[in-house]
């Protein structure tokens, strides 16, 4: 067994290997391979026998959000093995080779979505994510005009880049978005149904939605700092949600989206949904001091701090 990067000359056996153990499809992986502008094989490590992938991890090189600054992170994906294969540790040995890769790489933190005891062994630790439900009415008559985002519009994208980045930047565990490629390419993919709020010619607020029967997920939410602050952004979250429900032709809807934005922690319903593991990979890396893992991304220092439960938000849009 032969444990090393993909070749680049490889990429289609990987397609086809990640595509027969995982049911996504295989556009879902060329997209997140072709759509992501940090893409580098020599994050993809696997293991060869006689020639076949047979299991494979990919680091998806990132930067998120800690405090306030930017922090590099390697995020853990597309961890597979085909069936006949398995109980072999060929995973585990792929996730001490991802660490090399990312000690090599100067990669301060790494994280993944998941809370299999193989990622706890290695030093990944469960973090909770908070979501808050409630219902909202259709109201068609808001304070900003909403509608579809353009993302054949360059000049859009960029407003858009520029409230994303101060808005992000205020919760822990959020993907920073510095090269336009990933908006017109990955945002615009994984956001199907992506909408702005403007007014008086300017936007203030962007939303990610999904569908699902009867509830709205959002998968990010975006204020600008006007917008922001009036009760972090309640006004326009609601606003914008209610008219989104409005042109989708629903009465109501019950909207799910993560507690620490808007104002999300006094929502009639707040549950603990899935976590983010996190592995601390050069902890002399990080200016601020921290007891434990989950209370580095729960807390938020001053003066970012915004008196909430939790400080921690992944947005569904940048999933790997």
């Amino acid at each position: 067994m032969e444990f090393r990067a993909l070749y680049p000359d490889e990429l289609e056996k990987w397609l086809d290997h990640v595509t027969h153990v995982f049911t996504g499809g295989r556009q879902y992986f060329s997209n997140h391979w072709h759509n992501d502008p940090w893409r580098d094989p020599e994050g993809i490590r696997i293991a060869v026998d006689e020639g076949k992938i047979v299991s494979t991890v990919r680091v998806f090189i990132r930067k998120m959000f800690l405090h306030g600054e930017l922090v590099t992170v390697g995020g853990i994906g597309e961890v597979s093995t085909r069936p006949e294969y398995q109980r072999r540790g060929l995973a585990t040995q792929l996730l001490k080779d991802s660490i090399q890769f990312m000690e090599s790489r100067d990669i301060v933190m790494s994280s993944l979505h998941g809370s299999q005891r193989i990622y706890s062994v290695e030093g990944w630790e469960r973090v909770p994510r908070y979501y808050a439900r409630q219902p909202l009415a259709a109201k068609k008559q808001v304070a900003w005009e909403v509608r579809p985002a353009n993302f054949d519009d360059g000049a859009e994208v960029k407003r858009i880049a520029t409230i994303y980045d101060a808005y992000a930047r205020k919760f822990n565990g959020t993907f920073v978005r510095d090269d336009m490629a990933y908006w017109r390419e990955w945002v615009r993919t994984e956001s199907p149904s992506a909408w702005v709020a403007e007014r008086d010619g300017s936007i203030e607020g962007y939303v990610s939605v999904i569908r699902r029967e009867d509830q709205l997920n959002v998968e990010e939410f975006v204020a600008s700092e006007a917008a922001f602050a009036q009760e972090r952004g309640k006004q326009l979250f609601e606003d914008m949600l209610s008219n989104v429900i409005a042109q989708i032709d629903e009465v109501s809807l019950e909207v799910v989206y993560p507690a620490p934005i808007a104002d999300g922690f006094n929502a009639p319903v707040i549950d603990e949904h899935g976590s983010t593991m996190y592995r601390i990979n050069q902890p002399d890396a990080l200016s601020n001091s921290f007891d434990s893992i989950p209370n580095l991304l729960h807390n938020q220092p001053q003066p970012l701090s915004q008196g909430i439960k939790s400080h921690h938000v992944f947005w569904y849009t940048d999933g790997y």
